[in-house]
């Protein structure tokens, strides 16, 4: 496991919100890495048993005594829910109580491993941009090829609002509506068609909202999350290279049941003490295309390649 780069002192100040259900195992990972850092305060979400999983009850108890067992002088403040809420409901609810604990936070679900880098670099992009009313938000995820990114500061902005490992402030957070009744003006309004590089990317994300906003398609705030940023124009912080992993694929992963898809599992790696900061606060709508084609448009490739032998590894070779 790498280690810190960037002295913390004898602790990490910034809070950090955990949303957690029933996997111990990948939880007990996370506290591992979060016991390098040592962090004063946690905030954890967690959701409650599905009556229909005899497992679970065991498990959900399992992954709160967790918390019940740390070895470092942390205050840990508790958001269980009784009874099974589901995905959406749980961790968008629980981001809302979140915020209004703190004003800024990191938040890490339990399938997130990031490198210990991750942890001061949002701290010190918290801190430097927290009245910067153009940043939304600070992302630990890079799923650019290295032979695609020629930067010379520590990261750059977006306008994709990644979210498997990130920091925001309370800003942010209170304006997303997660019922989107604005979607349909938005949506006929252009500003969508102007923020993305080509009409596929408008196309896609126009069929991703609709489906939300008719109820085709289950919620995911983390989508909402997204919209609100490109509806008030907040741009999110990428690092320069991938600061966390995602492992939540398999059979008791919520979304992935498998690890074909090419965001699962990014390697990480570390980011480079002190920071050095982009002349400007803007965006790339070229860069913004390839995050659209190998973080959400690859699904759709990798959907298709599948039903045919042979061309999955192709299509992979090409995005």
């Amino acid at each position: 496991m790498a280690q810190i780069t960037e002295p913390l002192g004898d602790g990490f100040d910034t809070p950090i919100a955990v949303l957690t259900f029933n996997r111990p195992e990948l939880t007990e990972r996370l506290l591992n890495i979060l016991g390098q850092i040592k962090p004063r305060r946690m905030l954890v979400v967690s959701d409650g048993p599905r009556s229909h999983v005899a497992t679970d009850v065991e498990r959900v108890t399992a992954v709160r005594r967790l918390f019940e067992k740390l070895d470092w002088e942390c205050h840990v403040d508790r958001n269980f829910a009784e009874c099974n809420m589901g995905s959406f409901p749980r961790n968008s609810s629980g981001l809302s109580w979140v915020f209004d604990q703190v004003e800024e936070a990191v938040i890490l679900e339990d399938d997130c491993v990031p490198e210990p880098s991750f942890f001061p670099f949002c701290e010190e992009l918290l801190r430097k941009y927290r009245d910067d009313q153009r940043v939304g938000l600070i992302s630990g995820n890079n799923f650019l090829k290295p032979s695609r990114q020629k930067l010379a500061a520590s990261y750059f902005f977006s306008g994709y609002a990644t979210t498997w490992g990130w920091a925001s402030w309370r800003r942010t957070w209170r304006q997303v509506d997660l019922d989107m009744p604005y979607w349909l003006e938005f949506r006929d309004s252009g500003q969508l068609r102007r923020a993305v590089y080509s009409d596929n990317e408008d196309l896609y994300w126009r069929s991703v909202y609709d489906a939300i906003h008719e109820r085709r398609t289950k919620n995911a705030w983390d989508y909402q999350l997204m919209l609100t940023c490109r509806r008030f124009n907040l741009l999110t912080i990428v690092p320069a290279v991938n600061l966390v992993s995602n492992v939540g694929f398999g059979g008791d992963a919520v979304h992935y049941k498998n690890n074909r898809f090419l965001e699962i599992n990014v390697p990480t790696g570390s980011i480079p003490f002190p920071l050095v900061h982009p002349a400007k606060v803007e965006m790339s709508r070229k860069v913004d295309y390839q995050i659209y084609r190998r973080r959400f448009n690859e699904q759709l490739h990798f959907r298709a390649a599948k039903k045919i032998p042979g061309l999955f590894q192709l299509v992979k070779k090409w995005i």
